[in-house]
């Protein structure tokens, strides 16, 4: 995103962090998602 490379260019050591709190937070919103559809 736009906003990651951003913070890369200003702080190139955080762009490990960055990207393992991308993930688990697609991990998340994917496990809302299978939750909610169960629910239905």
């Amino acid at each position: 995103s736009y906003e990651t490379s951003r913070k890369y260019k200003s702080e190139p050591q955080n762009i490990e962090q960055e990207i393992s709190n991308d993930e688990v937070w697609n991990r998340f919103a994917l496990t809302i998602l299978d939750n909610f559809k169960s629910i239905e």
